[in-house]
C-alpha cells in the first residue's frame, strides 16, 4: 500500500478535488487506463458516440457503431434515441469522473469513467461509470478483467466498494453486473449497484421451480432466502440461517431482498407474493421487497415505450404493464 495514497484518501474524505487527484496519480500505473485527451476533437467525438450508443443499443433497432459516426450523425442519432433532457456525455464536462480509454495490448476496447466519492461517513467508493466495449471485443472476457481490475485498485486504495448506477431496461449490462457479484443498493431512480470490497459473496442456486440465495462465508454456504413460483405467485421463504426476516435485512446492509428480487425479475419469476403485499409495493419503492421492484419495472417501462423506445424484457409472470398515462393519473 502506498502511504501517499493512504494519506490522502485518510485525511482529506471531503475533498473532491483532492481524491480526484489522488485516483488520477494512481491510475497512471496502470496501463489498461489511459487518459482521454480532451483537447482533442477526435478523441471528444468518438467518447460521444460511445456514450450515445450506449443508449442506442438497448432502445432503437440498428444502431450504428460509434466508430463510424461523424458530428452531425451523433446529433441526428441522439435525436431519435435520446430523451429531450439527454445529451451524448462529452469527457470535457464530466464532473468529478475521469474519463479514460481501456487499452489492452496495444488496443482502444472501449471507455469508462471513474471517481472517488465520500460522503462524509465511512470510507469512500470508486464509482463507476461509462464502462462501454466495442461490439467486436465482447464477449472475449475484457469486461469482467475490467471490472475485476477495478475492484484490485479500490482495495488497494482502501475504498469502501465499487459502485455504479445502471437500467432496467439495459439488460446485458445489468445481467453481466449481476453475474460479476454486484449487490443492489437501490432502484430509487434507475438500479443503483454495489460490489463491497469487504462483502461476502454470494451464489444464486435454481432447482427447477425453486430459487435459493445463498450466502457464503468461512462456515459454509447458507441458504438466506428460498423463493418458489405458483403460476404468478412468489412464495418468498426467508430461511433461519442469519435471522432473515420479512425485509431480508442480512449482512451486507440491507442488500439481500433487493439483490434477490432483482435476480427474480431478469430470470423472469413472479415478483408478487399476493394482494397485501401489492398493496404495500409503495413501502419499497425506492428499495426493498420484490414488489417495490415490480412497481418500479412498469414504470421504467411505461416511460419507454411512451419516448417511443424498444422495451426487451422479461415478461414477469401475474403484472400488469400499464401506460405512462395510466399511471400517471
Amino acid at each position: 500500500m502506498d502511504r501517499a495514497n493512504t494519506l490522502a484518501l485518510a485525511g482529506d474524505e471531503d475533498s473532491s478535488e483532492r481524491l480526484s487527484a489522488t485516483l488520477a496519480a494512481f491510475l497512471t500505473r496502470v496501463s489498461m487506463f489511459q487518459p482521454v485527451e480532451r483537447a482533442s476533437t477526435t478523441e471528444r467525438r468518438l467518447w460521444r458516440a460511445c456514450e450515445l450508443c450506449s443508449f442506442l443499443e438497448y432502445r432503437v433497432d440498428g444502431a450504428p457503431h460509434p466508430r463510424s459516426l461523424s458530428d452531425e450523425a451523433i446529433l441526428d442519432w441522439a435525436r431519435r434515441g435520446l430523451t429531450s433532457d439527454e445529451a451524448p456525455g462529452d469527457p470535457a464536462d464530466l464532473g468529478d469522473y475521469l474519463p479514460y480509454w481501456v487499452v489492452i495490448d496495444g488496443r482502444t476496447l472501449g471507455t469508462v469513467a471513474l471517481s472517488i466519492r465520500g460522503y462524509g461517513f465511512g470510507r469512500p467508493s470508486l464509482w463507476i461509470a461509462s464502462l462501454y466495449l466495442f461490439p467486436e471485443e465482447r464477449r472475449k472476457g475484457y469486461a469482467t478483467l475490467i471490472t475485476a481490475t477495478l475492484g484490485g485498485i479500490a482495495r488497494h486504495l482502501r475504498l469502501a466498494a465499487c459502485r455504479l448506477e445502471t437500467e432496467w431496461l439495459w439488460q446485458g449490462a445489468l445481467r453481466f453486473y449481476v453475474r460479476q457479484g454486484f449487490w443492489v443498493a437501490n432502484w430509487k431512480r434507475g438500479l443503483s449497484l454495489v460490489r463491497d470490497v469487504d462483502a461476502r459473496p454470494y451464489r444464486i442456486c435454481v432447482h427447477g421451480s425453486r430459487m435459493d440465495f445463498v450466502l457464503c462465508g468461512e462456515a459454509g454456504q447458507s441458504p438466506v432466502i428460498r423463493a418458489r413460483r405458483e403460476g404468478g405467485t412468489l412464495i418468498w421463504e426467508p430461511c433461519a440461517v442469519g435471522g432473515a426476516g420479512d425485509q431480508g435485512y442480512l449482512e451486507p446492509g440491507s442488500w439481500v431482498a433487493p439483490t434477490f428480487a432483482l435476480w427474480l425479475a431478469v430470470s423472469g419469476w413472479p415478483l408478487i407474493r399476493g394482494p397485501a403485499d401489492w398493496e404495500r409495493r409503495y413501502n419499497w419503492s425506492d428499495t426493498g421487497m420484490p414488489e417495490g421492484l415490480a412497481y418500479k419495472i412498469t414504470l421504467f417501462e411505461a416511460y419507454a415505450r411512451r419516448c417511443g423506445f424498444r422495451v426487451d424484457t422479461p415478461r414477469i409472470p401475474g403484472l400488469d404493464y400499464p401506460d405512462w398515462e395510466d399511471l400517471q393519473s
